[in-house]
């Protein structure tokens, strides 16, 4: 489904009926709000709220021996661990998140009548395949560093509540293929940032064999961004009937397997520590 051509009738809008919206704006005055006070009362009352609130959750003890060990040498240096594993499930449940995202979308696209030489379902398969095997690499990870991969902690109980957004827009049968990629667009921009975060985390706490292939997954997610920027100007310029000037895709570099490439942006967190 594209967006319509011509426009239907939106009454969404005051200015269609300024006769009742002057009615209407009448109407909330005479029933005023039936407490005093303004937005800093209202601040100085949620501040009580959430001096009384919990934490979300907590992060998960190790269960092996060696990430107990891991987790205490790390106190003694002054290091957290526990906040890498933390980010580690926040990571988990995005990319859960992100594989349920494509697979809605991948659905869109077979059953849209989008322009020609827009988004293609073999592109749209290609980063599917990309989010779920980053999806295992990360529970790999976790269990690596004497995690649980099916505990929630407290990043990925945020990240989960972060992305029910995302799902919806993805999920709505009325929506389109250009609205559902400006949904795409705003889950890779959190995705890039977050992977970039993790390589960080990782590098500090000395989990080498870990960095490789982080690195891996986010030079993946740069070009996932790439691509899907890509089409959210394509669709945009397409529908308003701008003939928009050619711009090289990203592709895969040379020498890669499927769902792998090379990031072109230099990594710089190693060498500054």
């Amino acid at each position: 489904m594209s967006m319509d051509k011509q426009p239907r009738m939106n009454r969404t809008g005051m200015n269609l009926k300024p006769g009742e919206s002057h009615e209407m704006i009448d109407g909330a005055m005479k029933y005023p709000p039936s407490s005093g006070g303004d937005g800093f009362v209202l601040l100085q009352e949620r501040a009580v709220y959430i001096g009384q609130g919990e934490p979300i959750g907590s992060i998960p003890l190790p269960l092996t021996p060696r990430g107990a060990v891991e987790t205490v040498k790390g106190v003694a240096t002054g290091k957290q661990p526990l906040i890498f594993a933390d980010r580690l499930g926040e990571r988990l449940a995005f990319e859960r998140s992100g594989t349920r995202l494509y697979q809605g979308f991948l659905g869109k696209v077979m059953s849209a009548d989008t322009p020609k030489g827009s988004v293609s379902a073999q592109e749209v398969e290609e980063i599917l395949e990309d989010e779920h095997r980053h999806f295992l690499l990360l529970r790999r990870a976790i269990e690596m560093t004497g995690g649980d991969p099916t505990a929630v902690t407290p990043a990925a109980d945020v990240a989960a509540v972060q992305s029910m957004g995302l799902v919806q827009v993805l999920s709505d049968p009325r929506t389109t293929v250009d609205q559902c990629l400006c949904a795409l667009l705003t889950a890779e921009l959190a995705d890039n940032d977050g992977w970039e975060l993790l390589i960080a985390l990782a590098d500090g706490l000395g989990h080498k064999d870990l960095v490789s292939e982080f690195e891996e997954a986010f030079a993946n997610e740069e070009r996932h961004l790439m691509l899907v920027r890509s089409w959210v100007q394509d669709f945009a310029m397409s529908e308003a009937g701008i003939t928009r000037k050619s711009a090289a895709k990203p592709t895969r570099a040379r020498g890669t397997t499927k769902g792998t490439t090379t990031s072109t942006t230099k990594r710089t967190t190693r060498s500054q520590t």
